[in-house]
């Protein structure tokens, strides 16, 4: 999982970018539902409860589902962040490897490995993209509740009695909100749990690898000077002995 992960990493920039376009498009539909709204309170009350019901679905059902779709795209953007920061892990990990490769086999100082939280950031933030895509698919459902709720007018909505079907609609879509509002706090807090994951893993890379590599240069220097002695004992010339007279 961890080499599927490790190719799909690279990607991030376009993942940012989707995320970056979905919230510009939610802020595109935000200012269209809000025109349509200043154009449906502009009438009076008796016109906006008979021939602008559909107006009054749309508003509703668009404020039920938008900012989960504006929080999708923000999503994308801090999962592309983490997968960005897998990159940059990847090529630590690649230059450490790289730079013990010159040692001798036998002398190579052992590589440091991932921590655990290294290992479940990917994990985590996928975690982070499935809370953010089950809250705008609830979010989607509960607008087309409230798109047939809205439909009618509100004296009639105010009169539903105890088992009817309106009265069933109005509680669904108020006692759904209710929890699916800090839901889609949990994916974003999800998501920032991964980029720490990911900050931390690079930090303790670091610090092994700083550490990796002062016992690969104090291998290197005792090599030379192993190799340097027998060359020393090579250009010594031996004293001769003085003949007697």
């Amino acid at each position: 999982m961890q080499k599927m992960i490790s190719k799909i990493a690279p990607t991030f920039p376009y993942v940012i970018w989707m995320g970056f376009i979905i919230v510009i498009l939610s802020v595109i539909i935000g200012f269209v539902n809000s025109q349509t709204a200043a154009a449906y309170f502009t009438e009076s009350k008796a016109i906006r409860e008979t021939t602008l019901l559909a107006e009054r679905a749309a508003i509703e059902s668009t404020i039920l589902w938008l900012p989960y779709f504006k929080f999708l795209g923000l999503g994308m953007v801090l999962g592309g962040i983490v997968m960005a920061l897998k990159v940059i892990l990847d090529n630590l990990m690649q230059a450490g490897m790289k730079v013990i490769a010159n040692l001798p086999e036998d002398k190579r100082p052992a590589m440091p490995k991932a921590p655990w939280y290294g290992r479940l950031m990917p994990i985590v933030m996928m975690l982070g993209m499935l809370i953010f895509i089950v809250a705008l698919i609830v979010s989607l459902q509960l607008s087309g509740t409230a798109r047939a709720v809205y439909a009618n007018p509100i004296p009639v909505i105010d009169a539903a009695g105890t088992g009817t079907v309106l009265l069933a609609q109005l509680q669904s879509i108020q006692a759904t909100s209710a929890w699916l509002v800090p839901f889609k706090f949990l994916g974003i807090a999800t998501e920032f749990l991964a980029i720490v994951m990911g900050l931390g893993t690079i930090v303790y890379v670091l610090n092994n690898q700083t550490a990796m590599l002062k016992k690969g240069v104090q291998v290197a220097r005792s090599g030379k000077q192993q190799a340097a002695q027998p060359a020393e004992e090579a250009d010594q010339v031996p004293a001769t002995e003085s003949i007697p007279t």
